[in-house]
């Protein structure tokens, strides 16, 4: 989810957000952490097809 966050928003707002979470360290729930690295604290269906078609997305501008 950071690296398409970095894809839509930039990579310095996905960086700085990553940093946030890591800045809270064990100080927070899990999904306070992903909230605050922009991210869900979801594994469900939705959210792992989004990833995965962005990554064949992104591999399909790869060279063979």
């Amino acid at each position: 989810q950071v690296w398409l966050n970095s894809k839509r928003n930039g990579e310095a707002a996905a960086i700085d957000a990553y940093k946030t979470a890591l800045a809270l360290g064990g100080s927070r729930p899990l999904p306070e952490l992903f909230e605050a690295a922009a991210c869900r604290f979801d594994f469900g269906p939705e959210i792992v097809e989004e990833l995965m078609t962005a990554v064949r997305e992104e591999l399909d501008t790869l060279p063979a």
